[in-house]
């Protein structure tokens, strides 16, 4: 007598067999956060901090002004093979004491960086920042403390550190579109 289920289990056998295979071999393919760390550059770093809306806006007063560092970057792809879906995490920290201001995260490069390309400017904003009554009196503040940048490539859940930036001093207010 035939076993009726045996077609099944071959066929669920060899689907497995087929789909861990396709796994291992996509593994491969795909760069690992080391691989894609030393495949990039990071080019014309800008840091400043800008105007910005807090994520918990109960923090903030009505009447308070909310700034929070902000770094640009560009990548340049220094490496053989196309960079596509890379991820960045910032983590602003306080100069002096390390204690985090506030972090940003992005997953970019969708369309895909080739060898020696650059990608158009990466913009991201700390979550975390200051308040104070008004841009001038945050400008004039005599304890406004030091603040660096700390880059990650994030790659699953690898990362590596790719660069330490201090952020600029300045706050820099975006031209408004008319």
């Amino acid at each position: 007598m035939k076993n009726p289920l045996g077609n099944e289990t071959k066929f669920l056998t060899i689907a497995l067999v087929l789909g861990f295979a396709i796994a291992i071999v996509l593994s491969l393919w795909e760069p690992s956060v080391s691989e894609v760390a030393s495949s990039i550059s990071i080019e014309q770093v800008k840091t400043m901090w800008v105007p910005w809306h807090p994520p918990a806006r109960a923090m903030i007063k009505p009447w308070e002004t909310f700034v929070a560092p902000r770094i640009i970057f560009r990548v340049r792809n220094k490496g053989k093979r196309t960079l596509r879906y890379v991820a960045f995490n910032a983590v602003f920290l306080r100069k002096r004491t390390e204690m985090k201001l506030g972090t940003a995260y992005i997953l970019t490069l969708r369309e895909g960086l080739k060898p020696g390309e650059i990608s158009k400017p990466i913009i991201m904003t700390s979550d975390g920042g200051y308040a104070g009554s008004s841009l001038k009196a945050l400008k004039e503040n005599p304890f406004w403390e030091p603040v660096i940048c700390r880059l990650y490539v994030v790659r699953g859940e690898k990362i590596k550190l790719i660069g330490t930036f201090d952020v600029d001093n300045t706050i820099e207010v975006p031209a408004r579109d008319n």
